[in-house]
């Protein structure tokens, strides 16, 4: 009998929580000599290419520190079949595509580990990428995530989800934890959690306006000075939020309300929506719980019950019932009418 052969991947990033493809099985380790920064700008997901976010990357240990201290990152592994490694890659390279490039590190599953268990495709951005924002003070880089959003949603998630992921897993990163600390400090100054939105409690118009910016500037540092996008100078009087950021805030702020119904979904559909940004259809849907009408906010799960992202479907409960499973081309003999060919249009999703 032949034995399996496996692609491994090593993910430290949003990959721990949302992979967003096949794996026949997963497994904690880490990578000798590289960190876990928040040192890459995201343009594309968690910020926007005005006001990019903050998302991690792995810095290399110089080689004068290594004799007094080793670097070390732990992440989860994951076990790609062969036969599936080719399409995976190409979907995760367009969803690694600000910025981050393919390598291969050896992984190690114990810290008194002395032989590699093999080598991992780690996804990494180096320091020359356009997007790459650099070293700050951990205050600055807090600072800067609490303020940032973008098409994927609040850069606070992404925060928020990888701390949690490394909790769960019993390791420490002091990086994270410390930027962690700050910005669950902010979150409580200002009575935000996961639930709402930072532009929860504010009558927003649709058509955004300076004094609405004021507003929202105030509501996150109540008067404070911070700094402002990569470049400027600590202490300097830059806004929190450009207009960019405050028009995806306005459009983001129900998706941190209370959804009204789940949507499971194949692993076709994870993918489409996880690497690539599409838009959910209704082949791509094999269940839904809830009772809901159209514009409504839903929670999309793949078939393990894992949220996969949060969306306004432009059908109800009733109508994907009649339309679960089916091609787009067939929905208007279905249902008498059209409504778009998707059930969630990717302008309306946010990934978790």
């Amino acid at each position: 009998m032949c034995e399996d052969i496996f692609v491994y991947l090593f993910g430290y990033g949003s990959l721990m929580w949302r992979p967003g493809f096949s794996y026949t099985k997963k497994f904690n380790a880490y990578i000798k000599g590289w960190k876990r920064v928040f040192y890459q700008g995201s343009t594309d997901h968690r910020g926007t290419p005005e006001a990019p976010g903050r998302v991690v990357t792995l810095i290399k240990q110089p080689e004068e520190t290594k004799d007094t201290e080793e670097w070390i990152t732990w992440g989860t592994v994951y076990a790609i079949s062969d036969d599936e490694a080719l399409a995976t890659l190409k979907n995760l390279d367009y969803r690694e595509k600000g910025g981050y490039e393919r390598h291969e590190l050896d992984i190690y599953l114990d810290e008194q580990s002395m032989v590699s268990y093999g080598k991992a495709i780690v996804y990494l951005a180096t320091t020359e990428n356009e997007e790459y924002l650099g070293e700050d003070t951990i205050d600055n880089i807090a600072q800067h995530i609490f303020r940032s959003i973008g098409p994927s949603g609040r850069n606070i998630d992404y925060l928020l989800k990888l701390a949690n992921s490394l909790h769960e897993m019993g390791v420490v990163d002091q990086h994270v934890f410390d930027i962690e600390k700050i910005v669950l400090e902010l979150m409580d100054r200002h009575q935000i959690n996961h639930h709402n939105s930072l532009v929860e409690n504010l009558s927003l118009s649709s058509s955004p306006t300076s004094s609405m910016l004021s507003s929202i500037n105030s509501l996150v540092v109540n008067g404070a000075t911070t700094t402002g996008t990569s470049g400027s100078s600590p202490g300097t009087n830059s806004p929190l939020l450009d207009e960019k950021a405050l028009e995806l805030l306005h459009r983001h702020k129900r998706f941190y309300m209370k959804p009204q119904g789940t949507v499971i979904i194949d692993q076709g559909a994870v993918q489409a929506i996880s690497q690539r940004a599409k838009s959910l259809l209704p082949v791509g849907i094999i269940g839904f719980t809830g009772e809901f009408e159209s514009d409504a906010l839903v929670t999309i799960q793949d078939s393990n019950g894992s949220d996969i992202s949060r969306g306004l479907t432009n059908y109800s409960s009733k109508e994907l019932a009649l339309i679960i499973g089916k091609q787009s081309k067939d929905l208007e003999s279905l249902l008498g009418y059209f409504k778009g060919e998707s059930v969630v249009d990717h302008t309306n999703l946010i990934l978790l």
